[in-house]
């Protein structure tokens, strides 16, 4: 049902591969299946809850590694005098959408006997594939740039991980491949096709709410939800469940902006973005893929600012909503586009800015 294949040489690997990339041509690989879907009734397990609930659209889930991840609400909230759908990826079990990813991720290395899992991430990413290891009683080291949020970095640790401090986020990235050892498996979110597989089970959760949106709005590093989401509308569009994909945008911090700069050229750097502490990753490892999603869909990738970021980030804290700073880049960026984007706007609030309290205040010092 399930295999790996590449889009770039058209390679085919079985479910069971252990490799993070395309062995033929190096470029990052993604899940094909056999089963098309004609209802809603075939993707959902109406006795099951959370990601899970959708297991015949996913891999490996006779024995899912689950924390109870997903289900995560939808509710209403008015801004700048629209009205927005804000799903509150941030009530996980680790506070951050990552969960889902980490779920179906973890769920596999499980099923394959690895080891030890070996992640590198800025923070969520890496608390995510810490608690899921922990969840499946097996080993994880996670490689950090030194500027990652030191609460972060301590949950990591707190939940068992090793964690290798290094220079920068693409230090981080290459000693995390290159340290590889045998019985240990590496599901660099950027890289792992299985986590793309977790994210798309919000956009099944956003259509049995009811809600078939002209727009999602979505901060972007690796580009995981994007993604996910394409595929989860695309499996509800094949199924004739919907008639068009929704617009999707990516948001990116101007200090890292490389998916806006492929559509729109270089950006001129003014205050920067070091409040998006989750959205510096310079090279993609889907970037083609990512901004031929954005671009197929009709959507668009836009950038912010940190004194942006903070006021949104007020905003979301005036209704109640305890996002980090990088959540709030996907509201900036509604703030400042909202004319293009639709009337029927999804939100995903990405990350619980209760994981660093200290960040959290500096942001909402430095906003108006």
């Amino acid at each position: 049902m399930f295999a790996l294949s590449c889009r770039g040489c058209g390679s085919a690997l079985p479910l069971d591969s252990r490799v993070w990339r395309c062995p033929s041509c190096g470029r990052a690989l993604w899940l094909s299946s056999d089963r098309g879907f004609h209802s809603l009734d075939e993707i959902v397990c109406r006795d099951r809850r959370g990601i899970w609930r959708y297991s015949r659209a996913l891999p490996f889930a006779e024995r899912p590694v689950t924390l109870g991840e997903g289900g995560t609400p939808l509710v209403r909230g008015n801004f700048w005098g629209a009205e927005l759908l804000l799903k509150l990826e941030y009530i996980s079990p680790t506070g951050a959408f990552k969960d889902r990813g980490a779920s179906a991720c973890i769920t596999r290395a499980a099923a394959l006997s690895a080891r030890s899992v070996v992640e590198d991430s800025t923070g969520n990413a890496g608390v995510a594939a810490a608690a899921y290891a922990a969840r499946a009683g097996i080993g994880a080291r996670i490689y950090v740039p030194a500027d990652a949020p030191a609460a972060k970095r301590g949950l990591m640790a707190a939940l068992g991980s090793e964690v290798v401090e290094c220079r920068n986020r693409g230090e981080a990235a290459a000693r995390a491949v290159s340290e590889l050892r045998e019985g240990e498996l590496y599901i660099g979110h950027g890289w792992d096709p299985f986590y793309i597989e977790g994210m798309k089970t919000a956009a099944f959760e956003i259509f049995e709410a009811s809600v078939v949106p002209d727009a999602v709005i979505v901060p972007v590093a690796s580009g995981t939800l994007l993604l996910g989401l394409q595929r989860g509308f695309g499996d509800l569009l094949r199924a004739g469940l919907m008639e068009m994909m929704p617009r999707l945008f990516g948001v990116q911090g101007e200090s890292c902006a490389p998916l806006y700069e492929d559509l729109h050229g270089r950006v001129e750097v003014g205050v920067g973005s070091g409040l998006a502490d989750g959205l510096r990753i310079a090279d993609p490892p889907r970037r083609g893929e990512i901004v031929e999603a954005v671009r197929s869909s009709g959507g668009d990738v836009f950038v912010v600012s940190d004194p942006e970021i903070a006021a949104a980030l007020r905003g979301l804290h005036r209704t109640g909503i305890m996002a980090e700073p990088t959540s709030a880049a996907a509201l900036a960026a509604f703030a400042k586009n909202r004319r293009e984007t639709g009337e029927t706007i999804v939100v995903p609030v990405t990350g619980a800015g209760m994981k660093d309290v200290e960040g959290l205040m500096a942001a909402l010092r430095s906003s108006p």
